[in-house]
């Protein structure tokens, strides 16, 4: 088991790269995703191969939730409290967050090191990946980063229960982070999801659409560029500035590299509308990339358009589409069942202060976030 820095891949010729590989090479430099402020490696078990990303704590404010918990538990924090709509409730939870972060930025959670992060909002853990390599995995990263927290995003019970389990048993803390929803295709046609109503009426919509469906091998660069602004109008403009910016270099890397599958919906004028990134493995998907003209009228159905084709893909895979957070009662009537996503984050070799807030924030989210996430059903 070994970790490997950037400058050690550019050095070393390899045949038949895995993704990762290919991963860690393509963004090490941190200039295809805009906001993204860390260092990244590649962890070699000897049997599978992850990207690991490594923040020091003196990274711009506002560096992106992907890599920096600061962010994910403050700073985005208060933007999604401030679209809640509910003032009875925001001014407590704005005020509670402004603590939080005084107390993050004072216990430098963000000297951290992230174990499979791909920098996505979702990041996708192998089946077969087990749990017998995980107290090595521990004792690795203990040993070269001691004045550094590290673990694992991403987390839910329905496909990492196990490894939650085991994380815990050593020592790891569970930390939530949002309420994901999760559409399970590994029965086919015969998938839950596909029987309810808002489903079929998507179904229908797509196939009547003037749309052309393009796979991305027949994307242009001018596509791609295309592709990156309308996920800047809907992650960026519309939802958070602190979302990933994926650039179009990110996007035609990843296509032409092999992590990235992008599909684009055409009018009959040749501009595409409407378009999705996933990233897959044998038993799960997920879409970071999803984008469409925000100006358009909603009659013109493209999220609903975009999210039949993510289900469509789940169906014909038989694999479980994680279709992350937001939008939470348009995923529901699609059949979509929620579930919390965690963080676990070892810091037992860390100071007493670091540990005690780490601790603070585990019980308050699951105290007082959990609860509010199933209770306002977001």
């Amino acid at each position: 088991m070994r970790l490997l820095s950037a400058a050690q891949l550019a050095g070393e010729s390899a045949a038949g790269e895995s993704l990762a590989r290919k991963y860690v090479k393509a963004c090490a430099g941190m200039t295809l995703i805009g906001n993204v402020s860390a260092e990244l490696a590649l962890l070699d078990t000897g049997t599978q191969q992850f990207p690991v990303s490594i923040t020091d704590g003196g990274e711009p404010d506002g560096n992106c939730y992907v890599v920096s918990p600061r962010t994910a538990y403050s700073g985005y924090a208060r933007e999604e409290i401030r679209r809640l709509g509910k003032p009875w409730l925001t001014w407590p939870l704005q005020l509670l967050t402004l603590g939080v972060d005084l107390l993050l930025r004072v216990a430098r959670v963000d000297r951290l090191v992230q174990v499979n992060n791909w920098l996505l909002s979702t990041n996708l853990y192998p089946a077969e990946w087990g749990t017998a390599e995980l107290p090595a995995i521990t004792a690795l990263l203990r040993e070269t980063f001691p004045d550094s927290g590290f673990g694992f995003r991403s987390l839910n019970d329905f496909s990492n229960r196990e490894m939650r389990l085991c994380l815990e048993s050593l020592g790891y803390l569970s930390i939530p982070s949002r309420q994901v929803y999760l559409f399970d295709g590994r029965a086919g046609a015969q998938a839950p999801f596909l029987r309810h109503h808002n489903t079929r009426m998507d179904a229908t919509l797509l196939r009547r659409s003037p749309y052309e469906v393009v796979p991305g091998s027949q994307l242009d660069d001018g596509d791609l560029q295309r592709i990156e602004h309308l996920y800047n109008l809907l992650y960026l403009d519309k939802y958070c500035r602190l979302n990933p910016h994926y650039s179009a270099q990110w996007l035609k890397r990843g296509r032409d590299e092999g992590w990235l599958e992008l599909r684009a919906l055409r009018n009959p004028e040749g501009r595409i509308d409407g378009a999705l990134g996933w990233f897959a493995n044998a038993t799960l998907i997920s879409a970071p990339i999803v984008g469409y003209d925000t100006a358009l009228p909603q009659r013109a159905g493209l999220y609903r358009q975009l999210t039949r084709l993510c289900l469509q893909e789940a169906v014909e895979r038989r694999v479980v589409l994680n279709f992350s957070s937001g939008a939470a009662l348009f995923k529901r009537l699609r059949g979509g069942q929620p579930e919390i996503e965690y963080s676990l984050i070892h810091v037992a070799h860390l100071s007493w202060p670091r540990r005690l807030v780490w601790t603070l924030l585990s019980r308050l989210l699951h105290g007082i976030a959990v609860p509010l996430m199933k209770k306002l059903k977001l």
